[in-house]
This record gives structure tokens, C-alpha cells and sequence, in this order.
């Protein structure tokens, strides 16, 4: 993020939510994560919607972050509330290491790519080549899941890269490519690249780059009209980044993130953000009614296999069991949002 209007406070008034369960008290000040890499996603669409702001009661401090497993140790501290857009492999991570969070909603998967040179013919000319990846995130998981699709994961060599480190690296000839997030894709892309595979191709191959909501449990159970209202807001932003109005709730978004907003456009109308008829499916985060049912869903399955990754990578020794994930996932609060229970 940029400038100072990325910490600010956005007072969100009105309770218009009923409490999920008893002893809910009022939190006075919500710590809410918001990424910092300039992409016009939800939580920026929520702070430039006072609509959508009422929906959360108390007064939400938007605090930039830039790293997943950062920002979910910072949670364990009592830094952030709640976390958006965090990828599979921080919050499979963070659930081993006694991170008390839960996933309440789905938001999107990576709007992102591998971008090779374009002297590159393909796959085979990757071989013995250097390319930069996202180390930690979802799209280190997928990357490192297309390159044994291809059967080169042995004949490559990766260096952990940040996003804008990755563009510079990249137009410096320092590296071949890499699996990057937009808009740093983009900006590989114009700088001599071709696109290999986006992360949609590569999560058909059974490698997703996920992204969801968490929030510390102990908030959630102490303020879940937050979380709710949260979540609705959530669900307020889908409707407004996919309905007619887009372009100008994106350039709205766009000074929040410290974007262009020709960009935001552009970057915000593409990004495949999470369908709400999803949510609650094997495709989100699983079918309403049994735990059961929440194990066969995509997100925790990803865990579950993201889990395994990590372990074969030596950075993660002891994976979560699918018990302990699905007890990690809770639908509660988008069940009520997707039954009319958002006013």
C-alpha cells in the first residue's frame, strides 16, 4: 500500500446484525489486514463503500500487509482481527502451528501466471533455467505443482522472490520468469514475456492458488456480529465488483490501493474472484449441514494436499490431519449471509 489513507480508521456504524449465539460484546476497534501490492480487491471495495462499512459494527483500522504468514503469526499475536486473501500455504501453516483461526469465507483464487522469456519455446527449453516464485504463498504451490506436471521440478532452479522484486529481476535478465500475481504478471508480460499457464490452468491439475477470510477464533466468538458483518460485507463487494456499476466501484478502489485507476480496471474485472452460489458447495468450502461434507470441498482438500507439499519441501513437519482442518473452516457465518441474514 501506499500513503498514509491505507491506515486509516473508517468509522462503520449501525449493529444491523443479530449475534451469532450469546455474549457478544462490542469491539471498539477491528484490525483488519488489506494487501499491500496494489491490487483493487474486496477489503479495498469495502473501505470505499460507506454502505458496505455500515455493515461492520465498530471502527475498522485497515492495516497493510505483504505477507501471508506474516500476517496470520501477527494474528496469533493479536495483531489483525481478521486477515483477507491469505493462500493456502500460510493457512494449512498456521493451522499446524495452533493458529486458533477460521476460515469464514472464500474470496478468490490468484489472479496470476507463469511468465517465461519469450525466446523460451516451452517446457523443455525451462531446463536448467532460473525462475522466480512467491516462496511461502499459493502460487508457489501451484508453480511447483505444474513443473512435476511437466516433469522438470528437478531440472529447474528457483529463487523466493516478492512481487516487484520479481518484475526487476526479470527485466535484468537475472531471471527467466516466474510464477507472479498481477498486477506484477502484467508487467512481466510487457517486458518480453509469454505466458506459460495461468493459475486457473494450473489448479485443474489438481495444484489450487487459493485465497480466503480468516479470522482469530477467540475475536470470532467474542464479537461474531463482526464477523458477520464482515462476511456480508464481503458478499456486498462480489455484488459490486460484478455488477453493472464495476468500472466505477474499481477506480473507486483504486485510491485505496494507490493503483492507476485505468489499471484497477483492468485488473479488478479480471481477477477471478470466488462465485457466493459456490461458497457453500464442494467447490468452496463445503456443502452446509456435516463436517463431512466440508472435507470433500476444494479449500480444504488444498489444505490437505498443500499440507503434504510442505512436508516434501522439509517446511512443514507435521501437516494437519483433515479432522483438524475441517475443524478449522466455518461456514456459520456465510450460511447466514447467503440466506438473506445481511440488512
Amino acid at each position: 500500500m501506499h500513503g498514509a489513507s491505507h491506515l486509516l480508521c473508517v468509522i462503520a456504524g449501525s449493529m444491523g446484525l443479530a449475534a451469532l449465539g450469546s455474549g457478544a460484546t462490542r469491539a471498539d476497534t477491528i484490525n483488519i489486514s488489506t494487501w499491500a501490492h496494489g491490487a483493487p480487491l474486496q477489503e479495498a471495495v469495502i473501505a470505499t463503500q460507506p454502505d458496505l462499512l455500515k455493515l461492520i459494527p465498530g471502527e475498522v483500522k485497515w492495516l497493510p500487509i505483504s505477507s501471508g504468514p506474516a500476517a496470520l503469526a501477527g494474528m496469533k499475536g493479536g495483531a489483525y482481527n481478521i486477515v483477507n486473501g491469505v493462500g493456502n500455504p500460510p493457512v494449512t501453516t498456521a493451522i499446524a502451528n495452533g493458529v486458533n483461526l477460521k476460515v469464514v469465507w472464500a474470496q478468490f483464487y490468484d489472479s496470476a501466471g507463469i511468465v517465461i522469456d519469450a525466446s523460451l519455446a516451452g517446457p523443455a527449453d525451462m531446463a536448467g533455467k532460473t525462475f522466480g516464485t512467491l516462496q511461502g504463498s499459493s502460487e508457489d504451490f501451484a508453480f511447483n505443482g505444474w513443473l512435476v506436471s511437466k516433469g522438470i521440478a528437478d531440472k529447474v532452479k528457483l529463487v523466493g522472490l516478492e512481487r516487484q522484486a520479481m518484475v526487476a529481476a526479470f527485466k535484468t535478465k537475472a531471471i527467466a520468469g516466474g510464477l507472479n500475481s498481477e498486477p506484477g504478471m502484467s508487467e512481466m508480460l510487457a517486458s518480453g514475456g509469454k505466458l506459460m499457464a495461468s493459475t486457473r490452468e494450473i489448479g485443474a491439475l489438481g495444484y489450487p492458488a487459493l485465497d480466503v477470510v480468516s479470522v482469530d477464533a477467540d475475536f470470532a466468538a467474542q464479537h461474531p456480529d463482526v464477523v458477520q458483518g464482515y462476511v456480508c460485507a464481503q458478499y456486498g463487494a462480489y455484488k459490486l465488483m460484478t455488477g453493472p456499476q464495476r468500472e466505477e466501484v474499481f477506480r473507486k478502489a483504486a485510491a485505496f490501493v494507490g493503483a492507476d485507476p485505468d489499471q484497477a480496471v483492468k485488473v479488478g474485472t479480471s481477477w477471478p474472484i470466488w462465485k457466493p452460489e459456490d461458497e457453500l458447495t464442494e467447490r468452496g468450502l463445503g456443502t452446509t449441514g456435516t463436517t463431512g461434507h466440508i472435507a470433500e470441498s476444494e479449500v480444504a482438500k488444498a489444505y490437505l494436499n498443500t499440507g503434504a507439499w510442505l512436508k516434501t519441501q522439509g517446511r512443514l513437519e507435521n501437516p494437519p490431519s483433515m479432522e483438524t482442518i475441517v475443524a478449522h473452516i466455518d461456514t456459520r457465518f456465510a450460511e447466514k449471509a447467503l440466506a438473506g441474514g445481511c440488512h
